[in-house]
């Protein structure tokens, strides 16, 4: 019986993962593809069912580093499952807090009438941020010390306060819409559209840089560069990695032009 092999397309069409993560799994030592004559990319059965444990892995909350780790040796399920289940235990906690905070100030509204509107604002902010950032939490551990963590939140509370908060959101909307658009219309990222997508998307990120300073923002542009190390289906970032690389190749172009 012939063995068969599948390209690295037909893999990705297979699976839903892209052509791009299948690399960077590779070059993470995860996969080990054969080549063919042609030196093209040729997976058999053994490495779809190693991307399976891979994909099972990061949607458990695992980076590519502590899957490889995890690749050496025999597979300690166990461990694997007792440790996943003091993270959602831990969340679970956190969660249920809020939840209980929620009911206790439903139970002290009558009518549309706010006893502390001050308080209200707050649990509002502190349940958005939960559902937001809960699934990332792992993630920023790898990036960011807790002093860093801590540093980022008091800069996102002095310098977005939740009424321009959702003012500044909508701008990004707005622009990853525009990006996507130009990803559709097949842009060149080295035409002057690109550039203008470029120059607006460096205007909002300017308040972030220059509150966060050299240090956190290189930290921050690291974890954004590295997605595909983490990103999965439950926790992603506000824009795809199209909208990343068109945006850096405009930044590319830009540097480049005489």
């Amino acid at each position: 019986m012939t063995t068969q092999i599948l390209t690295i397309g037909e893999l990705a069409a297979a699976t839903g993962v892209t052509p791009r993560a299948l690399r960077h799994f590779e070059a993470a030592g995860l996969l080990h593809p054969r080549r063919s004559e042609n030196g093209r990319r040729a997976y058999k059965a053994t490495d779809v069912g190693t991307l399976t444990h891979i994909l099972l892995l990061k949607r458990a909350g695992y980076t590519l580093t502590e899957i490889a780790s995890l690749s050496h040796g025999p597979l300690d399920a166990k461990r694997l499952l007792l440790v996943q289940l003091r993270v959602l235990e831990a969340r679970r906690a956190d969660l249920d807090t809020v939840i209980g905070q929620m009911k206790a100030a439903c139970d002290l509204i009558t009518g549309e009438t706010v006893p502390d509107l001050k308080s209200f604002c707050a649990l509002i902010s502190k349940g958005q941020q939960y559902m937001t950032s809960d699934a990332m939490k792992d993630v920023l551990d790898e990036y960011f010390t807790p002093d860093e963590q801590e540093r980022w939140r008091e800069m996102a509370n002095s310098h977005f306060p939740p009424t321009d908060r959702t003012a500044y959101i909508e701008q990004w909307e707005d622009l990853i819409g525009r990006c996507e658009d130009a990803l559709r219309r097949d842009i060149s990222p080295a035409s002057d559209e690109a550039a203008a997508l470029l120059k607006d998307w460096k205007a909002l990120q300017k308040p972030l840089q220059d509150a966060t300073g050299p240090e956190l923002w290189s930290k921050a542009n690291r974890m954004y560069l590295e997605r595909s190390n983490w990103e999965t289906s439950g926790r992603k970032l506000p824009f795809s990695p199209d909208v990343q690389d068109f945006i850096l190749s405009a930044a590319r172009h830009q540097a480049e032009a005489p």
